[in-house]
């Protein structure tokens, strides 16, 4: 079955330039700013600027994004080196709602783009992934049931190619989706490098952490302590 690892490679690239279109159409900030630090946990507003809670956006981030979003309706901004995970996620949703946001109230489209800058502190991929899933109109369930799905195609593809080594082009292809997405796009992920080269094995942990976010593991044992 030497055409089982073909076709799942054939599928995996088919489906990397569709996000790569994607990706390609953002654009990056109008009279971007030098690169400054960029952090985002949670929600929180700022008058017509809608950052992350405690998100640090330089003067001049908030001058350009303010002064390009002034007759949008709203403007997302996508930090440039936006984790692995993260990114692909944001490529397959088409109506992800950025990580921060000018609410201008123009008559004009809502639009996305990117931000020169970098993510700090530099947490994990996964965190705060459950619920970006969900504002962005995707389930973290059928999320990471996709990707487990491709997974385990790349892998039944080894042992279905025996006697030859065909099996090694589905893993070879699958370690480099990363880089036929993002290389040479406005996203330059941080951990492109590892992401692809690691991807089978860091990508099963990807799936734990994503999950695990929504259980009220915290909650559960808060009032023992209390009661202590």
């Amino acid at each position: 079955m030497t055409w089982l690892p073909l076709l799942v490679a054939a599928v995996l690239l088919a489906d990397a330039a569709r996000l790569r279109r994607r990706v390609a159409a953002l654009r990056v900030l109008p009279t971007p700013p030098p690169r400054a630090p960029l952090r985002w946990d949670g929600a929180l507003g700022a008058g017509a600027l809608v950052v992350a809670e405690g998100a640090v956006l330089s003067a001049q981030t908030r001058r350009a994004a303010l002064a390009h979003g002034r007759d949008l309706r709203r403007l997302d901004l996508i930090p440039a080196d936006l984790p692995v995970v993260r990114a692909l996620d944001l490529a397959r949703a088409p109506h992800d709602p950025g990580f921060a946001s000018v609410v201008g109230g123009g008559p004009g489209p809502a639009d996305r783009v990117v931000v020169p800058c970098h993510l700090t502190p530099r947490a994990h991929a996964c965190r705060g992934r459950a619920a970006s899933l969900r504002a962005a109109g995707l389930s973290p369930g059928r999320t990471v049931a996709r990707s487990v799905c491709t997974l385990a195609a790349v892998l039944a593809s080894l042992p279905a190619s025996l006697p030859t080594d065909w099996g090694a082009v589905a893993v070879v292809a699958y370690c480099a989706v990363p880089y036929v997405v993002f290389c040479g796009t406005p996203l330059s992920p941080r951990d492109l490098h590892r992401m692809a080269l690691l991807r089978p094995v860091l990508t099963p942990w990807t799936w734990w952490r994503t999950l695990a976010e929504g259980l009220p593991l915290g909650h559960a044992r808060r009032p023992a302590r209390e009661k202590a």
